[in-house]
C-alpha cells in the first residue's frame, strides 16, 4: 500500500505587497494580474513530476497551451487545475490515499481566503496566525538583528547594520548625514519599494519617505554603498532548523530592482562571487545559518532566500534582504526540467 504525495503549486508574485496590508484582503494593479496570468505555469520549472498546478485567475485553455511552461508541465505529468476545481480535486485525492500539501510563491492572507473560499480545508494550509507571524519576519526590521548576530560571527567583515525609522525627520537627517543612502519600505518585492537617493531631490525624497511610512508605518534606511555582484544563498527552513541548498547569482537595476538570474553550475557561481571578493568563504553560510536558525526557523517552514552583494572595495554585505517565500534564484536552482 502506498501513500501518494502531491504539491499543488500557485504562483502569486504579488505576496510581499500582499502582506503588506496584513489580514486585509489584496487586490493586485492590472499589470501584477497580467504577469500572474502569463506565467501561472511557471511553477512546472520546479515542481517535481505528477505535481500540480493552481490557476487562480480566469486563463482560458489556449492561453495556458501557448504558455513557454505548458510543454514542460505536458512533460513531468503536472496536473493543471483551476480554482472551482480544486475541492473536487482536493477530495479525490483523499479518497486515494494522498498526502497534499499547497505551496503558493508565498503566503499571505489574501491567499488563505482564496483558498479557503475554493473549498480547500484549513488543515492544508497555513494557519492566520502563522501567516501573522511570516508577515511579521517578512518585515525588512527583521535584517536588523539578523545582522547583529552576522556581525558577532564573521569577524573579517564589516557588517553596517540598517536602521529603522518612524518619522520623516530621524530619515531625512540619516540621507543628509548619509549622501547616497537607501531607503526601503518594510515590505516589497524584487527591488520595488527601494529607492536610491542619488540623484533624487531632497524634496522628491522627503516625500517618498512621508507616502512610505504613512503607508507602512516606518521606513528602512541602508549606506549606499557601489555594488559589483548581486547573489543569495536559498535555504529550506523545517521543523526549526534551516537547511542551505545552493548559491544564485542575479542581475540588477542601480536602484536594486531584480532584472534575472545567472545559469550556471554551483562551482561556476561560487568562482564568479569570489572574482568580486575576498570575503566570500564558507563561515558566511555558517554563520547566515545561526542567524535563521536562532530568528528564523523556530517559527516559519518554507523556503528562504537572504540576498548580498559585493562591493567596488572588495568587501560584502552579507545581508541585505530576507526573503521568506520562493525567489526566482530558488526556482532556478530547483529547476529541473533542463
Amino acid at each position: 500500500f502506498r501513500i501518494f504525495e502531491m504539491t499543488v503549486h500557485i504562483f502569486n508574485p504579488e505576496t510581499d505587497f500582499a502582506l503588506a496590508l496584513g489580514r486585509r484582503i489584496y487586490s493586485p494593479p492590472s499589470q501584477i494580474v497580467s504577469f500572474r496570468k502569463s506565467m501561472a505555469l511557471f511553477p512546472a520549472c520546479y515542481a517535481s513530476n505528477r505535481d500540480a498546478i493552481l490557476i487562480i485567475d480566469h486563463i482560458d485553455d489556449k492561453q495556458l497551451r501557448e504558455s513557454p511552461y505548458f510543454e514542460i508541465a505536458v512533460s513531468k505529468s503536472i496536473s493543471i487545475i483551476r480554482l472551482n476545481q480544486i475541492a473536487g480535486f482536493v477530495s479525490r485525492f483523499k479518497s486515494e490515499a494522498g498526502n497534499l500539501k499547497f505551496r503558493p510563491w508565498g503566503w499571505n492572507h489574501s491567499i488563505l481566503k482564496t483558498l479557503l473560499t475554493a473549498g480547500v480545508g484549513q488543515h492544508l494550509l497555513k494557519t492566520e496566525d502563522q501567516i501573522d507571524k511570516i508577515r511579521e519576519l517578512s518585515h525588512r526590521r527583521t535584517t536588523i538583528p539578523f545582522q547583529s548576530i552576522l556581525s558577532q560571527n564573521l569577524d573579517d567583515i564589516n557588517v553596517i547594520p540598517a536602521k529603522e525609522f518612524y518619522a520623516t525627520k530621524d530619515a531625512t537627517d540619516f540621507f543628509e548625514s548619509n549622501p547616497g543612502a537607501f531607503f526601503k519600505a518594510p515590505w516589497s518585492s524584487s527591488g520595488r519599494g527601494v529607492i536610491n537617493t542619488a540623484g533624487m531631490s531632497p524634496n522628491a525624497i522627503t516625500a517618498w519617505i512621508n507616502g512610505c511610512i504613512r503607508r507602512q508605518g516606518s521606513v528602512i534606511g541602508e549606506i549606499g554603498r557601489r555594488r559589483t555582484c548581486d547573489f543569495a544563498t536559498e535555504w529550506y527552513c523545517k521543523n526549526g532548523v534551516a537547511t542551505f541548498l545552493g548559491l544564485s547569482l542575479f542581475k540588477t537595476s542601480p536602484e536594486g530592482r531584480y532584472k534575472g538570474n545567472i545559469i550556471g553550475s554551483q562551482a561556476f557561481l561560487w568562482q564568479s562571487i569570489s572574482r568580486h571578493t575576498n570575503h566570500w568563504r564558507q563561515n558566511v553560510i555558517d554563520a547566515q545559518k545561526i542567524a535563521i536558525d536562532s530568528i528564523i526557523s523556530p517559527s516559519y517552514d518554507g523556503p528562504v532566500g537572504i540576498d548580498m552583494f559585493s562591493t567596488v572595495e572588495g568587501d560584502i554585505n552579507p545581508c541585505v534582504e530576507i526573503n521568506l517565500r520562493m525567489t526566482m534564484g530558488l526556482a532556478t536552482l530547483l529547476d529541473n526540467h533542463k
